[in-house]
């Protein structure tokens, strides 16, 4: 049996969720997942026909914009918000 043939371990950083389930699970409307991309908060992995895919790390990514977003915070603010909540390389 070759490495292939394995079933891969599904980690947080697998992407599983295309866009129309991230929008779902979020509450985030498709147009503002994209843009949301868009301004380099996040880069879902795309498959080879360039759909995206959304880990379960991004979703909880895609959380906390959403409430940042519904707490009126503007894109420089979540980003600034977004990178102090970053852990800190060791």
């Amino acid at each position: 049996m070759g490495r292939l043939d394995r079933p891969q371990r599904r980690t947080r950083a697998t992407p599983v969720y295309t866009i129309g389930a991230a929008a779902r699970l979020t509450g985030i409307p498709i147009w503002t997942l994209r843009w949301i991309e868009k301004h380099g908060l996040l880069h879902p992995d795309r498959t080879p026909g360039r759909q995206r895919l959304y880990s379960d790390s991004e979703m909880a990514l895609l959380r906390s914009v959403r409430d940042l977003m519904e707490q009126k915070v503007n894109l420089a603010g979540i980003r600034v918000i977004l990178k102090m909540r970053q852990p800190l390389p060791r």
